[in-house]
């Protein structure tokens, strides 16, 4: 037969290592949720950096039509007068 104090110590190994797992299951646990919670946060900061860059990008080739307008309306204007812009009017 197996002594007494064998028997205990073996238990309380097989404890000591049940608690080492499950605490070392507990931090695995809150790294997961911090990760997933800084994933999602910077896929948030993305979503609105990608939303603010089509916004000016939108912005500035509304810009640039207009201004593109504002030139063909000028050349227009220019041609009729009949204006040389390396030698002044003609």
């Amino acid at each position: 037969m197996i002594p007494l104090i064998v028997l205990a110590v073996a238990a309380l190994t097989a404890a000591a290592v049940a608690v080492w797992r499950v605490r070392r299951l507990r931090r695995l646990y809150r790294l997961l949720a911090r990760e997933t919670a800084a994933y999602r946060l910077t896929e948030g900061c993305r979503d609105q950096d990608y939303a603010a860059f089509h916004a000016q990008i939108e912005e500035l080739l509304a810009q640039k039509a207009v201004l593109s307008e504002a030139d063909r309306v000028l050349d227009g204007a220019l041609a009729t007068h009949h204006y040389d812009p390396e030698g002044g009017s003609a």
